[in-house]
C-alpha cells in the first residue's frame, strides 16, 4: 500500500545538521590556529627571499638612476670639520630572547659625526651616520677611520693627540648592560667583570693601540658638496661623487632578472599568507613595493608580523647587502643616538690608569709614519719619564705592570721594556727597583728574557 502523502515527516534532521555545522566550524578554526605557525614560517620564508631579491633589483637600477639626478646639482664644495663623533651602539634589550646573556649578536654599531662648515649664509652643522656592523665581543674602535668609503671619521683627540673613543647607547641598553652578568669572562682581565657593561669597558680598553693608531693618522678634514640653492643640506663629497656616477646601463639587466624572480616569490608569499587570489592578490603584492626606497626598514617589519625568526634573518641579510652603502644625513640632534648615554675610554682611566695613564705624552714634532715609528716615539717618552722616577716609584710601576699581565690585562707592557732595562743599568736605583724590573722583564713583558741575559746588562745597585 502507498503511504499517505500528507503524513508528516520526522523533524529530527535539523538539530543534527546544526550540531554538525558547529563542529565543522570549530574544527576549521582549530585547524587554522594549528596551521598558522606553519603558514607563517613558509610565507615568511617566501617574503624574506622575495624581498631580498627586490632589494637587490632596486639597488642596482632605480636607486643609482635616482641618485644620479638627485646629486647632479651638488656643484659647490666646502671643507668641514668634525666637531663631535661617536659610535652608536644600537641594542634593544627587548629583542633578546629570555634568559640569554650573549647580547652582542643582537646589537649593531655604526659611526656618527657632527660636521661644522661655512655655507653661503653662515655656519652650518650636519649629522652623518655611516656603515653599520653587527657588534661582536672582539670588536675594537682604535682602527675605525672611515664613516663610509671615501668619507673620513675620527674620534675627538685629547691633549696628547690620542683619540678618545666614545660609544652612545639608549638608556634601556645601558640599564640592561649594567644589571646583567657578562655571558663569558674566560679571557677577561682579573678580577673578572661582574656586569656586561664592565665587560664592554674592558673589551675596548686598549690605550696603547689607540695611541699608536692616533699618532699615525692625521686629524682628517671633511670635504663636503652641496647644492648652492640649499647650502644647509651638504653631504660628504665622497658620497656625492660615488652616487652621482653609480648608475650603469648594464644594471637594467639585473633589475629585470632579480626583479622578476623577487616579485614572483614575493607574490607567492603574500598569497600563502592572505589566502587571496586574482586582482586582490596583485594589489596586496604591489602596494608594499611603494616602500622600496626605505626597504631596509620596512621589509624586516613586514616579515616580523609574519615570523619573528625570519625577521632577524632578513635584518642581517640586508645589513650585509648595505654594509658599505648605508649612510644617513640629518640635523645634528637627529643622528642615531645623538642624545644617548655616553661611555668614553681615556688613556688616563680604566685598568691602565696607574701605568700607561700615569705617563704624560706629547705629540712628536714629526708625525710617525708607521706603527713601529709611533711605538718608538711613545717608548722614548716613557723611558725619559721612568728614568726620572725614584726607586719607590719604579718598584711600584713594574710591580703593577706584572700584576696587570698576570691578570690578563696586557695591552701596554711592551712599551715599558726598555725602561725596565734602563733601571737594571742604573746603579742609583735600589735593589727593590732592580728586582721589580727584572721580574717584569722575565714574567710580564711579553718578550723572552732570562736571568743570565739580564745578569750581563745589570749594574749592581748602590747599597
Amino acid at each position: 500500500m502507498r503511504k499517505n502523502a500528507s503524513q508528516p515527516r520526522p523533524q529530527t534532521a535539523a538539530p543534527a545538521t546544526g550540531a554538525a555545522g558547529f563542529r565543522a566550524l570549530l574544527l576549521q578554526q582549530l585547524a587554522g590556529f594549528a596551521a598558522a605557525p606553519i603558514i607563517g614560517m613558509f610565507s615568511g620564508f617566501l617574503l624574506l627571499f622575495g624581498g631580498i631579491f627586490l632589494a637587490i633589483a632596486w639597488m642596482v637600477g632605480p636607486q643609482p638612476l635616482l641618485d644620479s639626478y638627485t646629486y647632479r646639482p651638488f656643484t659647490a664644495q666646502v671643507n668641514g670639520r668634525i666637531v663631535e663623533s661617536w659610535a652608536a651602539l644600537d641594542f634593544d634589550p627587548t629583542a633578546l630572547p629570555a634568559a640569554k646573556l650573549r647580547w652582542q649578536a643582537y646589537a649593531y654599531i655604526e659611526p656618527c659625526v657632527v660636521v661644522e662648515y661655512a655655507g653661503d649664509w653662515g655656519d652650518n652643522r650636519r649629522g652623518f651616520c655611516g656603515n653599520r656592523f653587527t657588534f661582536a665581543d672582539s670588536f675594537q674602535l682604535d682602527d675605525w677611520h672611515t664613516l663610509a668609503p671615501d668619507v673620513p671619521f675620527d674620534f675627538a683627540r685629547d691633549g696628547s693627540g690620542f683619540a678618545v673613543p666614545e660609544i652612545r647607547m639608549s638608556k634601556a641598553a645601558l640599564d640592561w648592560l649594567s644589571s646583567h652578568a657578562p655571558a663569558d669572562t674566560f679571557m677577561s682581565p682579573k678580577p673578572p667583570p661582574t656586569t656586561a657593561l664592565a665587560a664592554l669597558q674592558d673589551q675596548l680598553d686598549a690605550p696603547l693601540e689607540v695611541a699608536v693608531a692616533s699618532w699615525t693618522t692625521r686629524v682628517p678634514g671633511f670635504p663636503l658638496a652641496y647644492d648652492p640653492r640649499h647650502a644647509d643640506q651638504a653631504l660628504p663629497k665622497g658620497i656625492v661623487d660615488a652616487r652621482r656616477g653609480a648608475f650603469q646601463p648594464v644594471g637594467l639587466f639585473f633589475v629585470l632578472l632579480f626583479g622578476a624572480i623577487g616579485f614572483y616569490v614575493w607574490r607567492l608569499g603574500v598569497g600563502l599568507l592572505t589566502g587571496q587570489g586574482g586582482a586582490l592578490l596583485w594589489v596586496l603584492s604591489l602596494l608594499p613595493l611603494l616602500a622600496l626606497p626605505w626597504w631596509s626598514d620596512v621589509l624586516p617589519q613586514i616579515v616580523r608580523h609574519v615570523n619573528r625568526g625570519w625577521a632577524d634573518v632578513v635584518t642581517g641579510m640586508l645589513d650585509d647587502i648595505h654594509r658599505v652603502t648605508r649612510f644617513s644625513a640629518s640635523a645634528p640632534g637627529d643622528a642615531l643616538l645623538a642624545r644617548g648615554e655616553r661611555l668614553q675610554w681615556r688613556a688616563d682611566a680604566g685598568r691602565y690608569a696607574d701605568t700607561f695613564g700615569r705617563m704624560r705624552f706629547a705629540f712628536p714634532p714629526t708625525q710617525p709614519t708607521s706603527k713601529d715609528a709611533a711605538q718608538d716615539a711613545l717608548r722614548r717618552q716613557v723611558d725619559e719619564q721612568v728614568n726620572a722616577f725614584d726607586s719607590v716609584a719604579r718598584t711600584q710601576l713594574f710591580t703593577r705592570l706584572r700584576e696587570l699581565y698576570e691578570a690578563n690585562a696586557r695591552d701596554v707592557q711592551s712599551l715599558f721594556r726598555s725602561a725596565a732595562e734602563n733601571t737594571l743599568h742604573d746603579a742609583n736605583a735600589d735593589a727593590s727597583a732592580h728586582q721589580a724590573a727584572r721580574n717584569f722583564l722575565i714574567f710580564a713583558s711579553g718578550a723572552s728574557y732570562y736571568d743570565d741575559q739580564l745578569d750581563k746588562i745589570e749594574v749592581q745597585p748602590q747599597p
